[in-house]
């Protein structure tokens, strides 16, 4: 072998070594996480909008956020059919807990409601319609309806001496009657044989 030769190779694995090195070292570009499909998009949004739905008093949804999380989790990592399990069952968890939550809310207030004597014929159907939802496990009417009735009879049965200056806004807003100036209607509906004009009471 002439030294040419010897010299031209050398520098040949030379510049083979650099070229594979710098090709070993070379970053490797980060996983792109693929989008979520749009059965899994669809069952987070249910999820989700369920969880919202939750007011006072009934805002607790069991563990639906831990499963959430864990939905999201599976969906980032690509398994679309585990993160869809996981967000149907977060919603069901926070639909049960929620209404669970209103049940329990309406049957208290049906024993109320069932303590009032002398309901009129309007009154007795909605305890009726209350009790019929409860029957059914519809905790959230059941609930409306006979928190709206409750609260009727409450003001029906309660008595305050009206002073000068007063008005039914402030007198639904004192801390003995509502507490809430904005129930003033039920105020002027319950003794309608006493009120003829929200505007004037005597």
């Amino acid at each position: 072998m002439t030294k040419n030769f010897v010299k031209q190779l050398a520098v040949l694995l030379l510049t083979a070594g650099v070229a594979v090195g710098c090709a070993s070292n070379k970053p490797k570009p980060a996983p792109v996480s693929a989008a979520p499909s749009a059965a899994t998009t669809q069952a987070m949004n249910a999820a989700q909008a369920t969880i919202a739905s939750g007011q006072a008093p009934c805002t607790d949804t069991g563990n639906a956020s831990d499963l959430m999380t864990q939905a999201a989790a599976a969906s980032k990592g690509g398994d679309d059919a585990k993160a869809q399990q996981l967000y149907a069952q977060a919603k069901q968890v926070a639909s049960d807990a929620i209404n669970n939550c209103y049940l329990s809310q309406a049957k208290d207030l049906l024993t109320q409601a069932q303590g009032y004597t002398n309901l009129n014929a309007d009154q007795q159907n909605r305890l009726n319609e209350g009790q019929t939802d409860i029957n059914n496990n519809q905790g959230k009417p059941a609930y409306d309806v006979l928190s709206a009735l409750v609260a009727e009879l409450q003001a029906a049965k309660m008595t305050y001496t009206v002073v000068q200056g007063d008005s039914l806004w402030r007198i639904a807003g004192t801390s003995d009657v509502y507490g809430n100036p904005y129930e003033w209607p039920l105020i002027f509906k319950a003794p309608a044989d006493k009120i003829k004009h929200a505007h004037t009471i005597f």
